[in-house]
């Protein structure tokens, strides 16, 4: 029986990651993974992309095309769902995966990238997905960013995006807003609810 693939999505600083990491403490290890997109685990394609995403400057790059960013991410994804995330769900593990390909939309699309030119990107990484899709999406929400300096404007306007495509997505597998304002332990334990019912049905 394969596995549940869970996924977590939101702008920067919505608390997304904070969640899934208290989530480790809450799900049986023996039967969940966790990765993040693009990854930061150490001799990984991801990792490599993320340092040159984050850390341009060492690799000797004064500039970078948004779209050309986003493209080095598809590349990430499909390395991560081909090396590890599909075989883990043939397996029968539960996958709970930080980012997924809606943040090369979004970000890509807000930072000026090409629409048509991000969506093919996108679908040649839905072409490797192939029938895997997620068992529940859920978007962390909130009305500003926690304990960040981002530009607000930029920052909503990833919010509404993220909105957006989340109600589109909604009609391919349920999409859960989690509206993160209380505490975390409140956040952590209506997602390790609605992962427990998704389980069990």
């Amino acid at each position: 029986m394969a596995g549940n693939l869970f996924i977590f999505e939101g702008p920067d600083g919505v608390g997304k990651t904070t969640i899934v990491e208290e989530l480790k403490q809450k799900l049986p290890p023996s039967a969940f993974e966790f990765l993040s997109f693009p990854g930061r685990e150490e001799g990984t394609l991801g990792r490599a992309i993320y340092r040159i995403h984050h850390e341009p400057e060492e690799f000797g790059i004064k500039v970078m095309s948004e779209l050309a960013r986003q493209a080095l991410h598809i590349a990430a994804h499909i390395d991560v769902i081909e090396t590890r995330i599909a075989p883990w769900l043939a397996e029968g593990k539960n996958v709970v995966l930080d980012r997924f390909w809606w943040s090369t939309l979004v970000y890509g699309s807000v930072g000026g990238g090409k629409q048509k030119a991000l969506q093919e990107l996108v679908a040649a990484e839905k072409t490797v997905w192939g029938e895997i899709k997620p068992t529940a999406a859920f978007l962390i929400d909130r009305d500003s960013p926690i304990n960040r300096r981002e530009d607000l404007t930029f920052w909503h306007q990833l919010r509404d995006s993220y909105a957006h495509l989340a109600a589109q997505q909604g009609g391919e597998y349920p999409v859960i807003t989690v509206r993160n304002i209380g505490s975390i332990a409140e956040a952590v334990d209506g997602v390790t609810a609605k992962i427990a019912e998704a389980l069990y049905k």
